[in-house]
């Protein structure tokens, strides 16, 4: 089979990472010849090595009907032309306005992945380009389909998100004092830590306002936020506002998530809405307890009380109690953990991903 991937970039963030793994293990594992349409970033250097091949397109747009769009579907008519390509898979909206109109202009079927939640703006109801079916990523966003967007049931595919269980292993006592010297942190404290790109609807400015509650109970308390994105300076602001340099750190993104994960004693994902949960499972797959609000798809991968703790979004207070009760009670927290990843290696991964997305593909073939 012959695929063709479309997402806008390749930058470290929850949909690259997606498009970039399924790639891989399409390529890697199924035989598939996978080619993704983006116009690069950080994963890009990695696609040779996953036997996937890059086609640079000018997408630098957050408008789906730019001109960039059209220039780019022109690349691409020639390109799926000229490799047969069997199936165009789109994962941001600009690239199923793009892959839409690729569609029309070879014949050939397109399926989009709905990452997440969306206004029903004007664009959308008269352009809906969903594809022939529509991958959702949690029962939330299923639900979010047929309701907002009157999206039939019956052409949507429930396809959980999923991680390599097998990236996160254990690592000495060394390495992790090694991880948190790194991130400026002094032996003898305790870690909450998230990772995630940076931006408002992540809910990060909770992760500062947990901590200014916390910074007289809990001296000894630090927390890193790791990731990259516009809401960076906001978040120094705030920081700064409450004299928290020292106590809450701002970290840049790695691509490798799994010894950052381990230096942390609790995970923390104050969303404001989130489609899955990707930074989630990965905390999960490492051991590390996690606490986060209960929004969109979150719920779909943490049980409250079972797998993990969940809070009500833009409550910092909330957050704070819950992650103390992780780092007062850890034969609870620990039972949480090792719950959560044995879940993960059940329901979440990779391999069952990309599994069920293949027969997502085979169904718009037959």
């Amino acid at each position: 089979m012959k695929i063709l991937l479309l997402t806008n970039h390749l930058n470290l963030g929850g949909v690259s990472v997606y498009v970039y793994h399924l790639a891989a293990l399409l390529s890697r594992k199924y035989g598939a010849k996978v080619f993704i349409g983006s116009r690069g970033g950080d994963l890009e250097k990695e696609l040779p090595g996953a036997g996937v091949r890059h086609i640079r397109l000018p997408l630098t747009t957050k408008c789906e009907v730019s001109p960039k769009v059209f220039i780019s579907a022109l690349i691409l008519k020639k390109l799926v032309k000229n490799e047969k390509i069997d199936v165009i898979h789109a994962n941001t909206r600009v690239t199923q306005v793009l892959g839409d109109l690729v569609s029309v202009l070879t014949r050939r079927p397109m399926v989009s992945t709905c990452h997440g939640y969306f206004k029903r703006r004007l664009g959308r109801v008269l352009l809906p380009c969903w594809g022939r079916r529509v991958i959702a990523i949690s029962d939330q966003v299923r639900d979010h389909l047929i309701y907002d967007f009157d999206v039939p049931d019956d052409r949507i595919d429930l396809v959980y998100n999923g991680i390599d269980p097998g990236r996160f292993i254990a690592h000495s006592a060394a390495e992790t004092a090694g991880q948190r010297r790194f991130w400026g942190i002094d032996p003898g404290c305790r870690v909450v830590g998230h990772i995630g790109r940076l931006s408002s609807v992540k809910g990060q400015k909770d992760i500062v306002f947990a901590a200014d509650r916390l910074r007289r109970k809990r001296p000894d308390l630090r927390w890193v936020i790791v990731g990259d994105g516009k809401e960076e300076k906001n978040l120094r602001r705030d920081i700064a506002a409450r004299k928290l340099e020292g106590i809450v750190f701002l970290c840049p993104a790695v691509g490798d998530t799994s010894l950052a994960l381990a230096a942390m004693d609790v995970f923390v994902m104050p969303s404001l809405q989130e489609g899955l949960g990707l930074s989630i499972l990965e905390a999960q797959a490492q051991g590390t307890p996690v606490a986060a609000s209960r929004v969109g798809g979150i719920p779909t991968v943490i049980e409250d009380g079972a797998t993990g703790l969940l809070v009500p979004a833009q409550d910092p207070a909330a957050l704070a109690d819950a992650v103390e009760k992780l780092l007062d009670d850890r034969p609870f927290a620990q039972v949480l953990a090792v719950r959560a990843r044995q879940r993960v290696a059940e329901k979440f991964t990779l391999d069952l991903m990309t599994q069920k997305t293949l027969e997502v593909y085979q169904s718009v073939l037959t």
